[in-house]
This record gives structure tokens, sequence and C-alpha cells, in this order.
């Protein structure tokens, strides 16, 4: 029998925030494509690490070291040689590492923040499939058995709700709308299980910013309203409100109503101050002064007001730190669109190339299209050296995102 030793790679792990096997797998198929490009070997890309190996090495119920393969993306993965990863730990170092047994936490709660970590660093296309397993082979049991296991029932539904939500986001962002509607549709009838109505409406909202990107401009104010109404039933979370009207904002935006977008603008405003006081929702995603910004500028390019939305651009990218890949990204190119409009394209050439420097990473579909986009609103300047070049790195970097892509295509069907 294998003794159990005090070995690093747990402490590596939690300190990656990669506790849940299903996220570690995401970062690790990357990790294994990456060093398959690097070392010339197309084996490599094809290196995994099975659930019951997976639980030794937390255990530490490890012999030596694993295969040369394996250890190979571990280190590029981790940046530790393989020896020190499962190396042992001196005995004052020593932490207690956390486990989904014994944290106050839910393992779904845990789960829940790891996906999005993830979701946000890499795009929907290395996560979905980690999170339909995890919401099918996990959750879906939960649910069932909660009542029975003495787990309390409105965090695993309410756990359910977020997952699927976000599943559905994931596969808008790998080009799949037809699973993206399912997965938003199962979600809100899963939150009408929950007596805590927030749930219900921040799957509005997600439905409503999924309208929005699939031109049902008066569906998405609908959608925004409706989640507004459930909130007035509810607890008051401020971050969910402020959303919501952001949302009724560009839809208002697109339906040139400029008036009502503004108050609707102003009000999501007076809302997101009130969140520093308020108490959260567990089941609200993220939308903070940022998110705010970003969809402002959005809005008020869509209303031709190019200064302010050039300031609002600004400050959304001033306030996003270099970990959120994703949302960095779109708001360049919203910024770079406003200064084409302006009729700076040396400024917007200078934010597209820093685009395409930071966001080779991120497997997202919906960025892409609107780096093609972006690609055709440049190529009336081309006569400029600088947007030439540049129009030059977008044609090889989208070749390059379609291979990505069409590696990462999500799977046929209902899920």
């Amino acid at each position: 029998m294998t003794m159990r030793r005090a070995i690093r790679f747990p402490e590596v792990v939690e300190a990656h925030r990669m506790r849940i096997f299903e996220t570690f797998t995401i970062h690790f198929k990357r990790a294994a494509r990456e060093v398959a490009q690097l070392d010339g070997n197309n084996s490599l890309a094809s290196v995994h690490v099975g659930r019951s190996t997976w639980d030794r090495w937390m255990a530490g119920e490890i012999k030596g070291l694993p295969r040369p393969a394996t250890c190979r993306v571990l280190e590029h993965l981790f940046g530790e040689p393989a020896e020190q990863l499962f190396g042992l730990l001196e005995p004052e170092a020593t932490p207690t590492v956390a486990t989904a047994g014994s944290d106050s936490m839910s393992p779904h709660l845990i789960a829940m923040e790891s996906f999005r970590l993830a979701d946000r660093q890499l795009g929907g296309g290395h996560v979905y499939t980690s999170v339909v397993h995890y919401l099918n082979t996990v959750v879906a049991p939960d649910l069932f058995s909660a009542a029975d296991n003495g787990e309390d029932s409105e965090t695993v539904f309410g756990a359910a709700v977020v997952l699927t939500e976000m599943a559905a986001w994931m596969a808008h962002d790998a080009g799949r709308d037809d699973l993206a509607s399912g997965h938003f549709d199962r979600a809100r009838r899963l939150s009408q299980s929950l007596t805590d109505v927030t749930a219900g409406a921040n799957v509005m909202a997600g439905m409503s910013h999924l309208a929005l990107q699939t031109d049902q401009v008066d569906t998405a104010a609908d959608l925004a309203r409706s989640g507004l109404g459930r909130l007035a039933n509810g607890p008051q979370v401020p971050t969910l409100t402020a959303r919501l009207h952001t949302m009724e904002a560009r839809a208002l935006a697109q339906l040139d109503s400029e008036a009502q977008a503004q108050r609707a603008l102003e009000t999501a405003r007076e809302a997101l101050a009130l969140a520093r006081t308020a108490p959260t929702s567990r089941w609200v995603a993220p939308f903070d002064e940022a998110a705010l910004a970003s969809e402002t500028a959005s809005v008020l390019l869509d209303l031709g007001a190019l200064k302010a939305a050039a300031k609002e651009a600004e400050h959304a990218l001033a306030l996003r730190d270099a970990s959120r890949v994703r949302s960095r990204a779109f708001g360049q190119v919203t910024l770079a669109r406003v200064l084409l409009a302006q009729g700076q394209p040396d400024a917007a050439c200078s934010v597209g190339t820093e685009l395409l420097n930071t966001s080779q990473s991120v497997t997202s579909l919906r960025l892409s299209r609107q780096l093609d986009a972006l690609e055709t609103d440049f190529a009336p300047y081309r006569q400029v050296p600088e947007v030439r070049e540049l129009l030059s790195r977008m044609t090889i970097t989208a070749q390059h995102r379609r291979l990505l892509l069409g590696s990462l295509a999500l799977p046929e069907g209902p899920q």
C-alpha cells in the first residue's frame, strides 16, 4: 500500500486556485497543447491526468514522479520542477490543505468561483465541457439527494442555477447560441425552486445580455425589465439592479431612445453606489464599476457621444486588472472603435496592437467576431503604415484563432 506523504502538490494547486479537478483539467489541457507546440512534439497534446490519479496526488499517495511527459506539462503549468512539486514539505511548513469535505463553504460554491476564474482568463471554449461534466456528474445527483443527506437544498439548487447560466455564456462565447438558449431556459426553470428571487433575476440579466448580442433588442429590454420586476419582490442587491438597468440602457440606446437610455444609466450608477454597504447574494454574477464603465462606453458609442464614450472606455480599462484578459479585450475593442469613429487611427492602432498582444490565449468566438469587425473598421485607414502593419497581424491572428477554435468545437446536440 502506498504511504501518504505531505508533498507540495496540493499546496501549489491551492495557490493557483485549481483545487476542483475539473478546473485543474482545463488548465492542464491548455498547458499540454502549449508544450506540444513549444517542443514540436504533437504527442504531448494528448497527455492527460485521470481523476483517480489526481485524487492520489492530492492525498500524497505517490511513490515516485509521474511519467516524463506528464511532468513536462505540470512543470509548464506551474513553473516548478516536478521534483519540487512532488517533493516532501518541511514539517514546519506543512499546511492544512482545505478539501471539499473540510471547507466551511460548499464544494459547489468553490466550484462556481473556480470555473468563473478559469472562464475569465481562458474563455468559454476551454471551460464549457468541464462545467457541463461537473453539472451532470456532481450537481445533478445532489439535486435529488440534498434532502436525504442533510445538505442545504437551497445551496445545491442555487449552484445549479449559476453553473447552468455559466454554461450558457460559455456556449455563446464558443458560438453555440442554440446550446446557450437551452442552458438559459434550464437555469430559469431551476431558479423557480429557490426562495431567493435574486437567482432568477440574475438569469434574466444574462438572457438580456445574450439577446443584445444576438440583435434581439426589444427582447433584451423586456428581459431586463422582467428581472427588475423580480427584484421588486425580494431582497435588494444593488449590483444586480445596476446590471439590469445597464442592460436596459444598452437596448434603449440601440432603439435610439437617448433620453431613456441616459436615465437608465443614471439609475444604474445610483444603484451601484449602494453596493459597498448592501448585502450580497452568492447567486449574482459580479458587476462592478469597471463593468458599468465598459457597458456605458458601448451605450455612448451607440448614441454617438464619442468623447464621453472614450472616457468611459479608458476608465474601464484602468479599473480592470490584467487577470481579466477577456474583459479587457472587449474593452480594448470598444476603445479602438471609439477612437476610429473620432478619426484617430494612430491611437486606435496602439490599442489594437496591445489587444493582439494580450488576448492570444482567449478562446472566444465572440471576441473573434468583434476582432473581425474591428479589422473592417481599420480598413479605410490602410494607407497609414502602422495600420497596415496591424491589419497584417490581425489577418494572421484570425487564421490562428480559427484553427484554435476549431479544435475546441463544442459537441452537437443538447447538453
